[in-house]
């Protein structure tokens, strides 16, 4: 089987590191079209950031291609261990996971990870994205 360069992990590793793999929301919009794709997403501050009072913001984003059963095509971190976190969901890339198979999976609380599994929140929908509390 020939290597897929299109789901390779990326991730740079800045404070706060930030990691990415798949598409980004330009180009599935490009090439899936707007209206079938969908944006979830969520600004949140880890629990490990509240005792020092930590001025960072973390941002995930997850990206669906309804075209194809709610296919999961992009995953974008912003947070501690953005290579830890991601290698996981790479591999559920790998395997196609939906996103309907991603909200059906159990978060370890309380971990930046969990904020991956737990996203309701669209940008079409115009709702506030930043979460607060656990």
């Amino acid at each position: 089987e020939h290597m897929s360069y299109a789901l390779v992990p990326t991730v740079v590793f800045t404070t706060p590191e930030y990691g990415a793999c798949g598409m980004s929301e330009e180009l599935a919009t490009e090439v899936f079209g707007e209206r079938h794709i969908e944006v979830f997403h969520a600004e949140f501050t880890p629990l490990e950031w509240t005792v020092p009072h930590c001025k960072f913001q973390c941002y995930v984003k997850v990206i669906a291609n309804y075209l194809d059963k709610g296919r999961v095509v992009g995953v974008h971190y912003l947070g501690p261990n953005a290579g830890e976190v991601l290698q996981g969901f790479a591999a559920a890339m790998r395997c196609g996971i939906t996103k309907s198979e991603l909200d059906a999976v159990t978060g370890i609380h309380p971990v930046c990870a969990e904020e991956l599994v737990t996203l309701r929140r669209t940008k079409r929908s115009g709702a506030v994205f930043r979460k607060t509390g656990c």
